[in-house]
C-alpha cells in the first residue's frame, strides 16, 4: 500500500525550540530518496516555511497558510492556492473593526506574500511585525485603511495574536460569517492564542485529500497536536497524535506516539517502512 504521510509543524515535527534534530533531518532525506512519500501542513507561510524547510527534499507538495497554499517546494512553485471572496473579506473586516482590533492581513500577487495592518494591539503582535517585516523585505506595512488593497493583490489569509479572553468575543461572531474557515487555539510560543481566518475552500483536510490524488497515495496517514489539526486527523485514514498534543487532539487519534522533541513522527515512519531507527 502506498501510503501519504503528512504532518503539522510546529508542535509536531519540529522541537520546541522551532528546529529539526540532525536525526530528524537525516531520516527525512532518507525517506526521500526510498521513495516515501512525506509531506507537511502547517499554518506556517511561505516565508517561514521555505526558510525551515529549505534544507529537507521534497518530492511531496507542501501545504501552508493552514490549506491556503499547496506548494511546490523543489520547483519553489505554487501549484494552488485560495483566496478569501470579496464580501466575505469585508465581512471579516468589520467583525474586526466593531470591536476595536487591528488584525494582519495577507495578500498575494501571484508570486509574492504581503501583509498589511492599520495598528497594532499587543506585544505578541509587535513582535510578529517585527520578525516577518524583516523576513517579507519590508512588505509589512502599516496603511490607514484595509478596506481597499491594491490591484492584482487577492485577501487569503488574516491573523491576530492576543490573549483568549480578548479573543473570544471576536471569534463569537466570526464563526457564523459565511465564506471563512476560522481557526482559533493556543499558541506555543507567544503563550497567547492565535486565531487564523481564511477561505472556507481552503483547509488542511482539502489539501491532504489534493495531494493523495496528486501523487496517486492508496492512504493518508496524518500526524497532529493543535486544536487546527483537527480536521485533517479526522479526514486522515489514520491519524497520529504526538503525546504533547491537547487533550482533543488525542481523543480523535488512532494512534498515540511520543513527544516532538523525542523525534516521534519521523521514528514512526520509519518503523512502519522497515528502516533503522
Amino acid at each position: 500500500m502506498k501510503s501519504l504521510y503528512i504532518s503539522d509543524l510546529d508542535g509536531t515535527l519540529l522541537h520546541s525550540d522551532q528546529t529539526f534534530s540532525e536525526y530528524e533531518t537525516e531520516k527525512l532525506k532518507e525517506f526521500n530518496k526510498k521513495g516515501i512519500l512525506f509531506t507537511v501542513a502547517t499554518a506556517r507561510s511561505m516565508i517561514t516555511g521555505k526558510m525551515l524547510l529549505g534544507g529537507i527534499p521534497f518530492s511531496v507538495p507542501t501545504v501552508l497558510m493552514n490549506g491556503v497554499f499547496i506548494y511546490d517546494m523543489a520547483k519553489k512553485h505554487v501549484i494552488k492556492y485560495f483566496a478569501i471572496e470579496k464580501e466575505a473579506y469585508k465581512r471579516v473586516l468589520t467583525v474586526f473593526e466593531d470591536s476595536g482590533l487591528h488584525p494582519n492581513i495577507f495578500t498575494f500577487d501571484g508570486e509574492k506574500l504581503s501583509i498589511r495592518c492599520t495598528g497594532i494591539d499587543t506585544k505578541a503582535m509587535q513582535w510578529f511585525f517585527d520578525t516577518r517585516k524583516e523576513m517579507l523585505d519590508g512588505r509589512f506595512y502599516e496603511v490607514e485603511s484595509l478596506e481597499t488593497l491594491p490591484k492584482g493583490e487577492s485577501p487569503v489569509y488574516f491573523n491576530f495574536f492576543a490573549p483568549k479572553e480578548m479573543l473570544d468575543r471576536v471569534f463569537e461572531k466570526l464563526k457564523d460569517v459565511e465564506g471563512v474557515n476560522v481557526a482559533y487555539y493556543s499558541d506555543q510560543y507567544t503563550g497567547g492564542w492565535l486565531m487564523e481566518i481564511f477561505s472556507d475552500t481552503a483547509s488542511k483536510s482539502g489539501a491532504m485529500k489534493f495531494i493523495k490524488e496528486y501523487v496517486g497515495a492508496d492512504e493518508t496517514v496524518a500526524f497532529g497536536d493543535n486544536l487546527n489539526d483537527i480536521p485533517m486527523l479526522n479526514a486522515a485514514d489514520r491519524s497520529v497524535a504526538v503525546e504533547n498534543a491537547v487533550d482533543e487532539v488525542k481523543k480523535i487519534a488512532d494512534i498515540i506516539i511520543g513527544t516532538n522533541n523525542n523525534d516521534s513522527v519521523v521514528k514512526f515512519i520509519a518503523k512502519e517502512n522497515g528502516i533503522e531507527i
